[in-house]
């Protein structure tokens, strides 16, 4: 059985599409349970478990000795400790995107191999933050876990900027049609909602907000019928 929930099997999905895992690192490891199962699996051929909280990291050895897997534990903030390791593939979820967006501006690693990227919130923000500094979005899964969605993106340095709209912020660029993405679709639409009275309060235009609405719902009646 595997010791990981949907929204990482999704990742882990995500993460076998990289061009080279020669060098996985999982940023934020926690215990670890994703490294391992990409040492498992075989889609990671040697692993790094980072995280800044020492104990947690210490569980995650643990329970790689319990699996005789090899992964090295480092302690770290983000990528800062693993710099010069020479990792091709790194996964960092479970923590909110802006945190994530400030990690890959200010890591060289992030700017040299491929990413799997799981904010737990302003997922539009991280991609504000990618789409401005070079980031290409190679591609987004949408997933519902535990009964709450969540996008899963897969991505790389480009050094290229990538024109986007107000919709693609909060919903991605490439938008799939299922069930995963409808339930995605009505936890924005209310969030948005919400914002919309504060434009309104403001005297500002809601001509945008309006716009990710109508699409929003449109997308959960079509996934519907």
């Amino acid at each position: 059985m595997s010791m990981l929930g949907s929204r990482l099997e999704a990742a882990l999905e995500l993460l076998a599409k990289c061009e080279s895992n020669a060098l996985f690192a999982d940023i934020g490891s926690d215990h670890a349970f994703f490294a391992i199962e990409a040492i498992k699996r075989g889609i990671a051929e040697r692993a790094i478990a980072s995280d800044i909280n020492p104990l947690p990291l210490q569980k995650g050895r643990e329970n790689a000795e319990k699996q005789a897997l090899d992964i090295e534990f480092v302690l770290s903030d983000g990528f800062d400790s693993i710099e010069n390791k020479g990792v091709t593939s790194a996964a960092v979820c479970g923590m909110g995107g802006e945190l994530i967006a400030g990690m890959l501006l200010r890591s060289e690693t992030a700017h040299r191999c491929e990413l799997i990227l799981q904010p737990m919130s302003a997922p539009e923000e991280l991609r504000r933050s990618m789409w401005e500094n070079g980031f290409l979005i190679i591609e987004e899964k949408f997933v519902t876990d535990s009964g709450k969605p969540y996008v899963i993106i897969r991505a790389k340095y480009s050094g290229n900027n990538t024109k986007y709209s107000y919709c693609d912020l909060y919903l991605g660029q490439s938008r799939p049609r299922c069930d995963a993405f409808s339930e995605y679709c009505k936890k924005t639409a209310i969030a948005a909602k919400k914002r919309r009275l504060g434009h309104i309060a403001r005297n500002e235009s809601t001509e945008e907000i309006d716009c990710l609405i109508a699409y929003c719902e449109d997308q959960t009646q079509r996934t519907s019928l």
